[in-house]
């Protein structure tokens, strides 16, 4: 806040309303400004993190796609260690 110096004192109500009203909208412009920066910073986040996922999903190796037979063999072969281990 400001201090009040004598050029404020010295002011009729109309005048300092219509000082005070002029000061709200500049911190009102002020303020919008700061949040459309925000905005666009968030934006730009988001548009990176995609990016950066779409890069991850490129680098992700495939999983392996067994047909049915080879599944059958490993889950044979899994049970037949459970029974030994047991």
């Amino acid at each position: 806040m400001r201090k009040s110096d004598s050029k404020h004192s010295q002011e009729t109500p109309e005048e300092e309303l219509k000082r005070l009203r002029k000061e709200v909208a500049r911190l009102e412009g002020k303020l919008e400004a700061q949040k459309q920066a925000a905005n666009a910073k968030i934006v730009a986040a988001k548009a990176k993190m995609d990016e950066m996922r779409k890069e991850l999903k490129k680098k992700e190796e495939p999983k392996p796609v067994f047909s049915k037979e080879q599944w059958s063999r490993i889950l044979t072969r899994l049970k037949d260690i459970d029974t030994q281990s047991k």
